[in-house]
């Protein structure tokens, strides 16, 4: 009877360890698969990278062309527009490559929402630059339009970090989604100043807004600083050792002084500040694109690893199975055991491999972007907008035609020249005369009655 028992114990256990072997090898290929399609959107994110720098030009060329009314920079900004829109080919064949190679995200409803949204968004370029050949866009119109497109672009790149499950991948995902971010704040700075030194003077409303953008700037690079490898973080310090820099430091002092107010702009030009300024962001773009070809290869490394993990697996017992405490201990080699205050490591990490300074960053970049990715995700009620301000516009168009004997490119020259001398959006200005409506409609029937 001992003996008869010992053999049904015997099975059991031997049934319980070939189920624990393959659990263990079932969590091995998805290890694997996740590694690969990460692979995949390291790739992705490269192109996008590239596109979006393109894109940062052109908003400044076009914010320069429409400030000088067409007469400064029609040149640079075809040239730029054939670099993004060449560059906008390459991310579609590579969205196409995508669809293929990812065989469906595991978690990526969202990663597959923000490229919808994004594709949508990059179908109305070519209507914004018929808008801004025919200067039918003052320059802060202008800027809104293409970093409303800019910022779908980079939502798949926060959505992309979003999805990696690999502790060392996730930091250099979040290092280079802030570089990234930084970046464009700092061609949000150019494109902003580039409107303001050529119209000649600047505005306490243009002087907020660079002081915001220089602002988030810092905040995005500080949280680059956190995440990145100390190799990338000494590249960064290098780019900003660079006179460039020193030189873009000194124009924004002259942008926000009191004195721009009064178009004491100290010599500088638009092309002096967007030659300097673009400098500061190639030489920013250099430390983004290390950053991402150091993914690819981390990406790469991690797949050989997990491939060889799953291949010794096949041959090893399952009581060899690796604790998950000590697995999330192995993926940070720059665990040192203990931290400062003598805790063990089951203290240090979280179910996710990451310390909780670490989560708290991430939060910190999650709770800053939230904002902006409701927004995103809410493209119906912006394309509504959009028609609604329109629908005002063409309102403010109707009203000036009706009172002053316009046409109705003549109202539409009135409302953007008035925009453009008040330095504000043309829905602001059309608000401003459909306020006004009641005088108008008083001036034009008094005026008929005199002439009467």
């Amino acid at each position: 009877m001992d003996m008869e028992q010992q053999s049904r114990e015997s099975g059991a256990e031997s049934g319980t360890s070939a189920a624990a072997t393959r659990f263990l090898r079932a969590a091995k290929l998805c290890r694997i698969r996740d590694v690969e399609q990460l692979l995949v959107v390291s790739a992705l994110v490269r192109d996008l990278s590239a596109l979006i720098h393109a894109l940062q030009k052109e908003r400044g060329a076009s914010s320069i062309y429409l400030g000088s009314s067409g007469s400064r920079f029609a040149d640079d900004r075809a040239r730029w527009q054939a670099d993004a829109k060449a560059l906008e080919a390459v991310l579609r064949d590579r969205l196409d490559l995508v669809d293929e190679q990812l065989d469906r995200l595991s978690s990526g409803a969202q990663f597959y929402s923000r490229v919808a949204i994004a594709l949508h968004a990059l179908d109305g370029l070519p209507g914004l630059r018929g808008q801004v050949s025919s200067l039918a866009l003052v320059p802060q119109d202008s800027v809104k339009a293409f970093t409303d497109i800019i910022g779908h672009l980079l939502s798949v790149v926060f959505e992309a970090a979003d999805i990696a499950a690999d502790p060392a991948i996730s930091r250099a995902l979040v290092a280079l989604f802030n570089i990234v971010q930084g970046k464009e704040f700092a061609g949000q700075e150019r494109a902003t100043a580039s409107a303001g030194f050529s119209r000649g003077r600047f505005d306490g409303a243009e002087h907020a807004r660079l002081a915001q953008l220089i602002d988030a700037q810092n905040r995005a690079f500080r949280i680059f600083a956190e995440f990145a490898e100390p190799v990338h973080a000494a590249a960064f310090r290098t780019a900003l050792a660079d006179p460039a820099v020193a030189e873009v430091e000194r124009m924004r002092a002259v942008a926000l002084s009191d004195d721009a107010r009064h178009g004491e702009l100290s010599g500088i030009t638009p092309e002096v500040w967007f030659e300097r300024s673009t400098r500061r962001m190639d030489l920013l773009k250099t430390v983004e694109d290390r950053l991402t070809e150091d993914l690819r290869r981390l990406c790469e490394a991690k797949l050989a690893q997990a491939r060889a993990d799953l291949e010794q697996a096949s041959g090893r017992a399952p009581d060899a199975v690796v604790p998950v405490a000590m697995v999330l201990v192995d993926a940070d080699p720059g665990f040192s055991g203990l931290n400062g205050a003598g805790q063990d490591a089951s203290s240090l990490y979280a179910p996710d491999g990451l310390r909780p300074k670490l989560m708290r960053s991430v939060l910190d970049v999650v709770q800053a972007q939230s904002q902006r990715l409701r927004d995103v995700s809410l493209e119906l009620e912006t394309a509504k907008a959009a028609l609604n301000e329109r629908k005002v516009i063409d309102r403010a168009k109707g009203l000036l035609m009706s009172t002053r004997n316009l046409s109705e490119e003549e109202a539409y020259k009135l409302i953007r020249k008035t925009a453009m001398n008040q330095n504000k959006r043309i829905i602001e200005v059309a608000e401003a005369i459909l306020s006004m409506s009641d005088i108008l409609r008083g001036v034009a029937a008094g005026g008929g009655a005199a002439g009467g």
